[in-house]
């Protein structure tokens, strides 16, 4: 298990100290990516309170995630179907294969046996 970083990020000009088994840069990308969709929201409704804003931030996080879940879902039902697909594939080659193999030797079993007459 992963010793937790302490990681100091700085979002809207507060300073939090986050503890996280994730490394340092990846966790002020996150900050920072937080920090300038909250300035972006201030700077459309400059009066709206700091509350708000991270409400509607929270909101669009948790749109976001049930969109990639619903698309990661998408994804696996699509990958259930072509391992699917080709099984049945494999299984229909081998058949034809088996069947190519018995009319090569029945073919073989002919020739051995020469021009009927």
């Amino acid at each position: 298990m992963n010793a937790a970083n302490r990681v100091r990020v700085l979002i809207n000009g507060v300073h939090y100290t986050i503890a996280t088994v994730e490394p340092e840069e990846y966790v002020q990308n996150l900050a920072q990516e937080l920090d300038e969709q909250i300035k972006a929201i201030l700077e459309k409704n400059p009066t709206i309170s700091f509350n708000d804003v991270m409400v509607l931030c929270a909101i669009n996080y948790m749109d976001a995630y049930k969109r990639s879940e619903e698309n990661a879902d998408r994804m696996r039902s699509q990958i259930t179907e072509y391992l699917e697909d080709a099984a049945k594939a494999r299984i229909e080659l081998d058949e034809v294969k088996r069947e190519n193999a018995h009319l090569r030797r029945q073919l073989d079993g002919q020739e051995l046996k020469g021009p009927r007459s």
